[in-house]
């Protein structure tokens, strides 16, 4: 009789051991995203983990963050493109330093393609907008510039470590008056390499072939014969 009144509470504390075993195992698993020393604005503690979408690199990021925005009802509804300041990509990856340039060019040239109708960008790539009830007939110095101070910014975050295969990056779209986060993405994707010209072949390129019927290529200037140069007659 004693037996049968123990095995069941056995049973049943050792499924409650188990389950939470898995549970620590799962935690101890979950993909942790280290924000110290991030410039964003990031929800308060203590809510559930985000997942990163996968993208597989910045340029599908600057697409998927490009279309959001634009979606976003304060610039969809916006009676003139607003004025925004894409800061750049800025990286908190340790313990080796991340080249963020390439991030940035790639991520700002998609931005300035696909918002082209809805945003206007500090950096001037595109023409500013003149806002007038009237056309004026005068020089483009007497037309009205728009403001510089950006009524938007978009910030961009790389974190991770710098052995990871794949980095996160977080996209937010900021109200500059406000601070106010209007739209937040967070993405995983892969690294990318910066181009370095240093090194390689240094051979001279030969010049495009000439349209001059007449031309004639000038000869490559031979190196004297020498001690240095045995093989040259």
């Amino acid at each position: 009789m004693t037996l049968h009144r123990f095995l069941p509470k056995t049973i049943k504390w050792t499924r409650s051991a188990l389950l939470v075993t898995t549970a620590l195992a799962l935690a101890a698993c979950a993909e942790v995203d280290d924000t110290t020393g991030t410039r964003l604005n990031l929800p308060a503690p203590g809510g559930p983990p985000r997942k990163p979408a996968d993208m597989g690199d910045i340029a599908i990021v600057g697409q998927e963050v490009s279309h959001a925005i634009v979606a976003l009802p304060a610039i969809a509804d916006a009676p003139n493109p607003p004025l925004v300041q894409f800061t750049g990509v800025t990286s908190i990856i340790g313990p080796v330093p991340v080249d963020t340039d390439p991030y940035t060019e790639l991520l700002r040239d998609r931005l300035l393609l696909l918002t082209r109708e809805k945003l206007r960008f500090v950096e001037r790539t595109l023409p500013p907008l003149v806002t007038s009830s009237k056309k004026k007939k005068h020089s483009s110095s007497s037309a009205p510039v728009a403001s510089s101070d950006p009524d938007y910014q978009i910030l961009a975050e790389l974190r991770g470590k710098s052995d990871d295969d794949l980095y996160k990056i977080e996209v937010q779209f900021v109200d500059a008056h406000t601070n106010d986060v209007l739209f937040d993405g967070l993405y995983r994707i892969r690294k990318e390499v910066s181009d370095d010209s240093g090194g390689g072949d240094t051979t001279p390129a030969m010049p495009p072939p000439s349209d001059d019927p007449n031309y004639q290529p000038q000869p490559t200037p031979s190196t004297p014969a020498g001690p240095g140069n045995p093989g040259v007659q």
